[in-house]
Protein backbone atom coordinates (compact mmCIF):
# COMPACT_ATOMS: atom_id res chain seq x y z
CA UNK A 1 0.00 0.00 0.00
CA UNK A 2 3.00 2.27 -0.10
CA UNK A 3 2.94 5.00 -2.63
CA UNK A 4 5.19 5.93 -5.56
CA UNK A 5 7.23 8.94 -4.54
CA UNK A 6 7.71 10.37 -8.50
CA UNK A 7 8.43 13.54 -8.84
CA UNK A 8 5.71 15.97 -10.84
CA UNK A 9 5.82 15.56 -14.38
CA UNK A 10 5.99 19.67 -14.29
CA UNK A 11 8.54 21.03 -16.26
CA UNK A 12 10.79 23.42 -13.86
CA UNK A 13 13.00 26.57 -14.72
CA UNK A 14 16.87 26.38 -14.10
CA UNK A 15 15.57 29.30 -11.41
CA UNK A 16 12.94 26.59 -10.03
CA UNK A 17 15.45 23.77 -9.93
CA UNK A 18 17.69 26.36 -7.85
CA UNK A 19 15.15 27.57 -5.08
CA UNK A 20 13.90 24.15 -5.19
CA UNK A 21 17.41 22.97 -3.90
CA UNK A 22 17.82 25.61 -1.72
CA UNK A 23 14.68 24.47 0.00
CA UNK A 24 15.87 20.77 0.33
CA UNK A 25 18.86 21.25 1.90
CA UNK A 26 19.85 24.40 2.96
CA UNK A 27 16.20 26.65 3.74
CA UNK A 28 17.07 26.27 7.68
CA UNK A 29 20.11 27.76 7.85
CA UNK A 30 18.78 31.09 8.20
CA UNK A 31 16.69 29.94 11.13
CA UNK A 32 17.24 30.72 14.43
CA UNK A 33 18.08 28.25 16.75
CA UNK A 34 15.46 27.93 19.08
CA UNK A 35 12.80 27.65 16.10
CA UNK A 36 14.64 25.00 14.57
CA UNK A 37 16.53 22.81 17.14
CA UNK A 38 13.37 21.55 19.22
CA UNK A 39 12.81 19.08 16.68
CA UNK A 40 16.02 18.79 14.97
CA UNK A 41 15.37 20.54 12.03
CA UNK A 42 18.91 20.48 10.42
CA UNK A 43 18.66 20.15 6.95
CA UNK A 44 20.91 17.79 5.16
CA UNK A 45 23.53 19.12 2.88
CA UNK A 46 23.71 17.51 -0.80
CA UNK A 47 27.22 15.80 -0.17
CA UNK A 48 26.08 14.03 3.27
CA UNK A 49 22.62 13.19 1.41
CA UNK A 50 24.83 11.20 -1.37
CA UNK A 51 27.24 10.19 1.09
CA UNK A 52 23.72 7.70 3.02
CA UNK A 53 22.89 7.16 -0.65
CA UNK A 54 25.92 5.20 -1.42
CA UNK A 55 26.26 2.98 1.55
CA UNK A 56 22.51 2.02 1.23
CA UNK A 57 21.96 1.53 -2.18
CA UNK A 58 23.49 -2.17 -2.49
CA UNK A 59 20.67 -3.12 0.09
CA UNK A 60 17.85 -1.80 -1.99
CA UNK A 61 16.04 -4.30 -3.55
CA UNK A 62 13.55 -3.70 -6.74
CA UNK A 63 10.66 -4.20 -4.24
CA UNK A 64 12.04 -2.29 -1.45
CA UNK A 65 9.67 0.43 0.41
CA UNK A 66 11.56 3.47 1.23
CA UNK A 67 10.78 4.83 4.49
CA UNK A 68 11.36 8.33 5.66
CA UNK A 69 9.78 9.35 9.09
CA UNK A 70 11.61 12.51 9.20
CA UNK A 71 11.55 13.98 5.69
CA UNK A 72 12.15 17.24 5.78
CA UNK A 73 11.83 18.63 2.43
CA UNK A 74 12.81 15.64 0.79
CA UNK A 75 16.48 15.49 0.21
CA UNK A 76 17.14 12.24 0.71
CA UNK A 77 13.60 10.90 -1.60
CA UNK A 78 15.37 11.47 -4.98
CA UNK A 79 17.58 8.64 -4.94
CA UNK A 80 15.22 5.96 -5.18
CA UNK A 81 12.61 7.10 -7.92
CA UNK A 82 11.98 3.54 -9.09
CA UNK A 83 11.10 1.99 -5.21
CA UNK A 84 7.84 2.60 -3.71
CA UNK A 85 7.72 5.31 -0.68
CA UNK A 86 6.20 6.21 2.58
CA UNK A 87 6.89 9.75 3.20
CA UNK A 88 6.23 11.50 7.06
CA UNK A 89 7.52 14.59 8.69
CA UNK A 90 5.59 16.21 11.60
CA UNK A 91 6.08 19.63 10.12
CA UNK A 92 3.04 20.88 7.93
CA UNK A 93 5.23 23.58 6.38
CA UNK A 94 7.48 20.77 5.28
CA UNK A 95 4.99 18.15 4.00
CA UNK A 96 3.41 21.08 1.67
CA UNK A 97 6.82 21.91 0.11
CA UNK A 98 7.25 18.20 -0.76
CA UNK A 99 3.03 18.25 -2.12
CA UNK A 100 4.56 21.44 -4.20
CA UNK A 101 7.58 19.77 -5.61
CA UNK A 102 5.29 16.33 -6.48
CA UNK A 103 5.85 14.36 -3.30
CA UNK A 104 1.51 14.17 -3.31
CA UNK A 105 1.33 10.84 -0.88
CA UNK A 106 3.45 12.92 1.89
CA UNK A 107 1.77 12.54 4.87
CA UNK A 108 2.00 15.18 7.87
CA UNK A 109 2.23 12.42 11.22
CA UNK A 110 3.62 12.39 14.13
CA UNK A 111 5.88 9.03 13.41
CA UNK A 112 6.72 8.00 17.09
CA UNK A 113 2.87 7.40 17.83
CA UNK A 114 1.73 4.44 16.91
CA UNK A 115 4.21 3.20 16.08
CA UNK A 116 3.19 0.05 13.16
CA UNK A 117 3.64 -1.41 10.15
CA UNK A 118 -0.35 -1.70 9.96
CA UNK A 119 -0.27 2.46 10.16
CA UNK A 120 2.10 2.63 7.19
CA UNK A 121 -0.04 0.29 5.59
CA UNK A 122 2.50 -2.22 5.08
CA UNK A 123 3.02 -5.82 5.30
CA UNK A 124 4.59 -7.76 7.07
CA UNK A 125 6.43 -9.47 4.12
CA UNK A 126 7.81 -5.50 2.56
CA UNK A 127 11.06 -5.59 2.44
CA UNK A 128 11.50 -1.55 4.56
CA UNK A 129 14.09 0.14 3.98
CA UNK A 130 14.69 3.20 6.66
CA UNK A 131 16.83 6.31 5.43
CA UNK A 132 17.20 9.81 6.48
CA UNK A 133 18.17 12.49 8.95
CA UNK A 134 16.00 11.96 11.89
CA UNK A 135 16.05 14.81 14.35
CA UNK A 136 18.23 14.17 17.22
CA UNK A 137 17.49 16.32 20.07
CA UNK A 138 17.74 15.63 24.22
CA UNK A 139 14.05 16.51 24.45
CA UNK A 140 15.01 16.61 28.58
CA UNK A 141 17.40 19.72 28.34
CA UNK A 142 14.65 22.04 25.97
CA UNK A 143 12.60 23.62 28.63
CA UNK A 144 15.40 24.35 31.29
CA UNK A 145 16.98 26.97 28.72
CA UNK A 146 15.43 30.26 29.70
CA UNK A 147 16.26 33.56 28.16
CA UNK A 148 16.26 34.59 24.15
CA UNK A 149 17.29 31.31 22.91
CA UNK A 150 14.85 29.87 24.83
CA UNK A 151 14.06 26.66 22.92
CA UNK A 152 10.45 25.18 22.36
CA UNK A 153 9.44 22.21 24.53
CA UNK A 154 8.40 18.91 22.49
CA UNK A 155 5.18 18.56 23.20
CA UNK A 156 3.82 15.56 20.85
CA UNK A 157 3.14 12.35 22.28
CA UNK A 158 5.88 9.51 22.10
CA UNK A 159 5.41 5.81 22.76
CA UNK A 160 6.26 4.73 26.39
CA UNK A 161 8.14 1.80 24.35
CA UNK A 162 10.07 4.15 21.86
CA UNK A 163 10.34 6.98 24.44
CA UNK A 164 14.15 8.27 24.82
CA UNK A 165 15.46 11.62 26.68
CA UNK A 166 17.19 12.11 22.91
CA UNK A 167 15.00 11.91 19.23
CA UNK A 168 17.06 10.48 17.71
CA UNK A 169 17.48 6.89 19.81
CA UNK A 170 13.33 7.40 19.88
CA UNK A 171 13.50 7.00 16.23
CA UNK A 172 15.93 4.12 15.77
CA UNK A 173 13.62 2.00 18.52
CA UNK A 174 10.70 3.10 16.03
CA UNK A 175 12.90 1.45 12.85
CA UNK A 176 13.28 -1.38 15.35
CA UNK A 177 9.79 -1.57 16.19
CA UNK A 178 8.94 -1.76 12.50
CA UNK A 179 11.06 -4.35 11.63
CA UNK A 180 13.05 -3.05 8.69
CA UNK A 181 15.40 -4.97 7.58
CA UNK A 182 17.58 -2.41 6.34
CA UNK A 183 18.71 1.37 8.46
CA UNK A 184 20.87 4.31 7.03
CA UNK A 185 20.63 6.93 8.69
CA UNK A 186 22.67 9.90 10.22
CA UNK A 187 22.88 10.31 14.19
CA UNK A 188 25.40 11.34 16.50
CA UNK A 189 28.23 9.27 16.84
CA UNK A 190 28.20 9.61 20.84
CA UNK A 191 25.07 6.96 20.24
CA UNK A 192 27.06 4.03 19.53
CA UNK A 193 31.01 5.27 20.84
CA UNK A 194 29.10 6.28 24.68
CA UNK A 195 28.81 2.91 26.26
CA UNK A 196 26.01 4.40 28.92
CA UNK A 197 24.17 5.51 25.82
CA UNK A 198 25.24 2.12 24.03
CA UNK A 199 23.50 0.01 26.63
CA UNK A 200 20.94 2.03 28.17
CA UNK A 201 19.31 4.48 25.14
CA UNK A 202 19.71 1.82 22.02
CA UNK A 203 18.13 -1.12 24.17
CA UNK A 204 16.28 -3.90 22.31
CA UNK A 205 17.82 -1.82 19.16
CA UNK A 206 21.09 -3.40 19.59
CA UNK A 207 19.64 -7.24 20.37
CA UNK A 208 18.43 -6.88 17.00
CA UNK A 209 20.71 -5.07 14.51
CA UNK A 210 24.21 -4.60 13.51
CA UNK A 211 26.71 -1.94 12.15
CA UNK A 212 27.88 -2.76 8.82
CA UNK A 213 29.16 0.36 7.89
CA UNK A 214 29.76 3.96 9.62
CA UNK A 215 31.22 6.62 8.44
CA UNK A 216 31.98 9.74 10.65
CA UNK A 217 32.29 13.45 10.36
CA UNK A 218 32.01 16.44 11.54
CA UNK A 219 28.90 18.59 12.59
CA UNK A 220 29.97 21.50 10.81
CA UNK A 221 29.32 19.54 7.98
CA UNK A 222 25.94 20.83 8.22
CA UNK A 223 25.92 24.59 7.02
CA UNK A 224 24.00 25.96 10.08
CA UNK A 225 25.32 23.72 13.01
CA UNK A 226 27.89 25.98 14.73
CA UNK A 227 30.37 26.04 18.00
CA UNK A 228 32.17 23.11 19.06
CA UNK A 229 31.71 20.25 16.99
CA UNK A 230 31.08 16.93 17.22
CA UNK A 231 31.21 13.76 15.55
CA UNK A 232 27.75 12.31 13.54
CA UNK A 233 28.40 8.91 11.89
CA UNK A 234 26.18 7.92 8.65
CA UNK A 235 25.48 4.21 10.06
CA UNK A 236 24.17 1.82 8.08
CA UNK A 237 22.44 -1.08 10.34
CA UNK A 238 21.23 -4.59 9.28
CA UNK A 239 18.32 -6.86 11.12
CA UNK A 240 20.81 -9.37 12.17
CA UNK A 241 19.12 -11.09 16.07
CA UNK A 242 22.82 -11.93 16.07
CA UNK A 243 22.90 -8.36 17.47
CA UNK A 244 25.92 -6.59 18.81
CA UNK A 245 27.61 -5.27 22.30
CA UNK A 246 29.85 -2.28 22.86
CA UNK A 247 33.05 -4.93 22.44
CA UNK A 248 31.91 -5.35 18.93
CA UNK A 249 31.72 -1.46 18.42
CA UNK A 250 34.88 -0.81 20.33
CA UNK A 251 37.09 -2.21 17.58
CA UNK A 252 34.49 -1.55 14.62
CA UNK A 253 36.60 0.18 11.73
CA UNK A 254 34.91 3.51 11.09
CA UNK A 255 35.71 5.57 7.90
CA UNK A 256 36.29 8.98 7.95
CA UNK A 257 34.53 11.23 5.53
CA UNK A 258 37.00 12.76 2.76
CA UNK A 259 40.20 10.67 3.90
CA UNK A 260 41.62 7.27 4.03
CA UNK A 261 41.67 6.86 7.78
CA UNK A 262 40.26 4.99 9.76
CA UNK A 263 38.65 5.29 13.42
CA UNK A 264 39.06 2.84 16.07
CA UNK A 265 37.35 3.45 19.45
CA UNK A 266 39.99 1.07 21.28
CA UNK A 267 42.89 2.68 20.06
CA UNK A 268 42.24 5.73 22.15
CA UNK A 269 42.42 5.07 25.68
CA UNK A 270 40.64 7.76 28.10
CA UNK A 271 40.11 8.75 31.22
CA UNK A 272 36.83 7.02 31.86
CA UNK A 273 37.27 4.48 34.99
CA UNK A 274 40.75 5.97 36.12
CA UNK A 275 39.91 10.09 36.62
CA UNK A 276 36.42 10.98 38.59
CA UNK A 277 34.30 13.17 36.02
CA UNK A 278 31.23 13.70 37.86
CA UNK A 279 30.47 14.97 41.23
CA UNK A 280 29.99 12.70 43.79
CA UNK A 281 26.44 11.75 45.37
CA UNK A 282 25.71 12.40 49.00
CA UNK A 283 27.13 9.57 50.16
CA UNK A 284 30.56 10.05 48.85
CA UNK A 285 33.18 12.99 49.79
CA UNK A 286 32.30 16.30 48.82
CA UNK A 287 34.99 18.24 50.37
CA UNK A 288 38.66 18.82 49.67
CA UNK A 289 41.11 19.33 51.82
CA UNK A 290 43.25 21.74 49.63
CA UNK A 291 40.21 23.74 48.51
CA UNK A 292 40.33 22.88 45.01
CA UNK A 293 37.13 21.47 42.79
CA UNK A 294 36.51 20.99 39.18
CA UNK A 295 33.00 21.48 37.84
CA UNK A 296 31.80 17.90 36.45
CA UNK A 297 31.84 17.27 32.76
CA UNK A 298 30.73 14.23 30.51
CA UNK A 299 32.87 14.49 27.39
CA UNK A 300 36.09 16.25 26.09
CA UNK A 301 33.69 19.01 24.85
CA UNK A 302 31.83 19.58 27.92
CA UNK A 303 35.25 19.76 29.85
CA UNK A 304 36.13 22.31 27.26
CA UNK A 305 33.54 24.65 27.76
CA UNK A 306 32.41 24.17 31.65
CA UNK A 307 35.40 22.07 33.36
CA UNK A 308 37.23 25.08 35.05
CA UNK A 309 38.58 24.53 38.64
CA UNK A 310 37.15 26.62 41.47
CA UNK A 311 38.17 26.88 45.55
CA UNK A 312 33.80 26.54 45.71
CA UNK A 313 32.18 23.61 46.30
CA UNK A 314 28.59 23.36 44.72
CA UNK A 315 26.72 20.06 46.06
CA UNK A 316 26.21 17.23 42.76
CA UNK A 317 27.88 19.98 40.63
CA UNK A 318 31.58 20.18 41.75
CA UNK A 319 34.41 17.44 42.20
CA UNK A 320 36.32 17.60 44.99
CA UNK A 321 40.48 17.64 44.28
CA UNK A 322 43.01 15.87 46.81
CA UNK A 323 46.33 16.50 47.15
CA UNK A 324 46.85 12.91 46.24
CA UNK A 325 44.96 13.28 42.95
CA UNK A 326 45.79 16.66 42.07
CA UNK A 327 48.22 15.90 38.95
CA UNK A 328 45.23 13.86 37.35
CA UNK A 329 42.99 17.41 37.46
CA UNK A 330 46.21 19.48 36.13
CA UNK A 331 46.71 17.55 33.67
CA UNK A 332 42.42 17.65 32.55
CA UNK A 333 43.07 21.46 33.10
CA UNK A 334 46.15 21.48 30.66
CA UNK A 335 44.45 19.01 28.31
CA UNK A 336 41.51 21.66 28.80
CA UNK A 337 43.72 24.48 27.41
CA UNK A 338 45.99 22.77 25.04
CA UNK A 339 44.20 20.09 23.63
CA UNK A 340 42.92 20.87 19.82
CA UNK A 341 39.30 20.99 19.29
CA UNK A 342 38.82 18.08 16.99
CA UNK A 343 35.34 16.53 16.04
CA UNK A 344 36.67 12.79 16.24
CA UNK A 345 37.80 13.12 20.47
CA UNK A 346 34.85 15.85 21.22
CA UNK A 347 31.83 13.18 22.93
CA UNK A 348 34.84 10.70 23.76
CA UNK A 349 36.02 11.39 27.86
CA UNK A 350 39.67 13.22 27.61
CA UNK A 351 42.23 11.27 25.98
CA UNK A 352 45.15 9.76 28.51
CA UNK A 353 48.06 7.79 28.47
CA UNK A 354 47.50 6.10 32.14
CA UNK A 355 51.12 4.66 32.27
CA UNK A 356 52.78 7.78 31.47
CA UNK A 357 50.79 10.00 33.57
CA UNK A 358 51.54 7.72 36.48
CA UNK A 359 55.22 7.18 35.81
CA UNK A 360 56.28 10.33 34.22
CA UNK A 361 57.15 12.77 37.06
CA UNK A 362 58.13 15.65 34.70
CA UNK A 363 54.71 15.33 32.80
CA UNK A 364 52.74 15.60 35.80
CA UNK A 365 54.98 18.61 37.03
CA UNK A 366 54.70 20.47 33.91
CA UNK A 367 50.50 20.57 34.13
CA UNK A 368 50.81 21.12 37.46
CA UNK A 369 52.69 24.16 37.07
CA UNK A 370 51.04 25.07 34.13
CA UNK A 371 47.55 24.87 36.20
CA UNK A 372 49.33 26.73 38.97
CA UNK A 373 50.10 30.02 36.53
CA UNK A 374 46.69 29.92 34.90
CA UNK A 375 44.62 29.73 37.52
CA UNK A 376 45.66 32.38 40.12
CA UNK A 377 41.73 33.63 41.03
CA UNK A 378 42.13 30.64 43.20
CA UNK A 379 43.38 31.14 46.84
CA UNK A 380 44.88 27.47 47.03
CA UNK A 381 47.28 28.78 44.32
CA UNK A 382 48.66 32.17 45.57
CA UNK A 383 52.07 33.19 45.34
CA UNK A 384 51.46 36.25 47.06
CA UNK A 385 51.24 35.33 50.14
CA UNK A 386 52.26 31.81 49.31
CA UNK A 387 49.49 29.17 50.39
CA UNK A 388 50.63 26.20 51.90
CA UNK A 389 50.45 24.16 49.10
CA UNK A 390 52.68 26.80 47.21
CA UNK A 391 55.13 26.38 49.67
CA UNK A 392 54.95 23.01 49.54
CA UNK A 393 55.33 22.70 45.82
CA UNK A 394 58.96 25.26 46.05
CA UNK A 395 60.29 22.77 48.78
CA UNK A 396 59.96 19.42 46.52
CA UNK A 397 60.52 21.22 43.17
CA UNK A 398 64.02 22.58 44.36
CA UNK A 399 65.41 19.10 45.08
CA UNK A 400 64.24 17.82 41.10
CA UNK A 401 66.55 18.13 37.85
CA UNK A 402 64.98 18.45 34.28
CA UNK A 403 65.91 15.56 32.25
CA UNK A 404 68.20 15.56 29.29
CA UNK A 405 66.71 17.70 26.11
CA UNK A 406 63.89 19.26 28.36
CA UNK A 407 62.81 22.87 29.38
CA UNK A 408 63.28 23.93 32.92
CA UNK A 409 60.25 23.81 34.41
CA UNK A 410 61.45 24.05 37.93
CA UNK A 411 63.35 27.20 36.91
CA UNK A 412 60.16 28.53 35.80
CA UNK A 413 58.15 28.32 38.61
CA UNK A 414 60.33 29.52 40.51
CA UNK A 415 60.77 32.72 38.73
CA UNK A 416 56.66 32.68 38.84
CA UNK A 417 56.73 32.39 42.30
CA UNK A 418 59.07 35.12 43.12
CA UNK A 419 57.00 37.29 40.68
CA UNK A 420 59.48 37.84 37.85
CA UNK A 421 57.03 35.33 35.35
CA UNK A 422 53.06 35.19 34.77
CA UNK A 423 53.37 33.66 31.68
CA UNK A 424 55.63 31.00 29.66
CA UNK A 425 55.69 30.21 26.07
CA UNK A 426 57.98 27.81 26.54
CA UNK A 427 55.83 25.64 28.71
CA UNK A 428 52.80 26.89 26.76
CA UNK A 429 54.36 25.61 23.70
CA UNK A 430 55.70 22.21 25.14
CA UNK A 431 52.00 21.15 26.26
CA UNK A 432 50.54 22.59 23.21
CA UNK A 433 52.94 19.75 21.35
CA UNK A 434 52.41 17.08 23.72
CA UNK A 435 48.46 17.24 23.13
CA UNK A 436 48.64 17.51 19.50
CA UNK A 437 50.72 14.20 19.14
CA UNK A 438 48.93 12.37 21.93
CA UNK A 439 46.02 11.00 19.43
CA UNK A 440 48.56 9.24 17.14
CA UNK A 441 51.22 8.57 20.12
CA UNK A 442 48.03 6.77 21.75
CA UNK A 443 46.85 4.86 18.25
CA UNK A 444 50.44 3.84 17.91
CA UNK A 445 51.14 2.51 21.38
CA UNK A 446 47.59 0.21 20.84
CA UNK A 447 48.10 -0.82 17.70
CA UNK A 448 51.89 -2.48 18.70
CA UNK A 449 49.85 -3.84 21.95
CA UNK A 450 47.25 -5.54 20.03
CA UNK A 451 50.49 -7.14 17.02
CA UNK A 452 52.08 -8.29 20.53
CA UNK A 453 48.54 -10.04 22.09
CA UNK A 454 47.96 -11.07 18.59
CA UNK A 455 51.23 -12.56 18.23
CA UNK A 456 51.31 -14.33 21.67
CA UNK A 457 48.17 -16.61 19.99
CA UNK A 458 51.00 -18.48 18.09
Amino acid sequence: MAVNPHASEKKLTPLEEKLVLYQKHFSTAALPDRLKSNLGKYYTPPHLVDLVTELVRPYVKTNSVILDLAAGCGAFLDAFPNNSAIIRDIDLDAVSFLHSVGYTKAEQDNSLFNVSRYKLGLSLQDHLVCIGNPPYNDITSLVKRQGENAKQAVDFYIDHDIRSNDLGTSFLRAFNKLHAEVICILHPLSYLIKESNFNNRLKNFTYEYVLNKGVIFSSNEFTDMKGTPFPIVAALYLRDFRGMDYEFIREFQFGILNSSEIFVLSDYPTTDGYIQKYAPSYSGKTTSEISLYMHNFRDLNSLKAVGNLSDKPLERVTIPVSSKNLYKYAYLNALRRYFPKDFRWGNLSPLVSKEQLETDVYLRDVCLIDTIMNNQRLSCFARSPQSELIKKFSREFETKSVPPGFIDIYRIFSDFIRGELDKSKELEHFLSDYFIKLPEKLKNSCSTTKISEISKQY
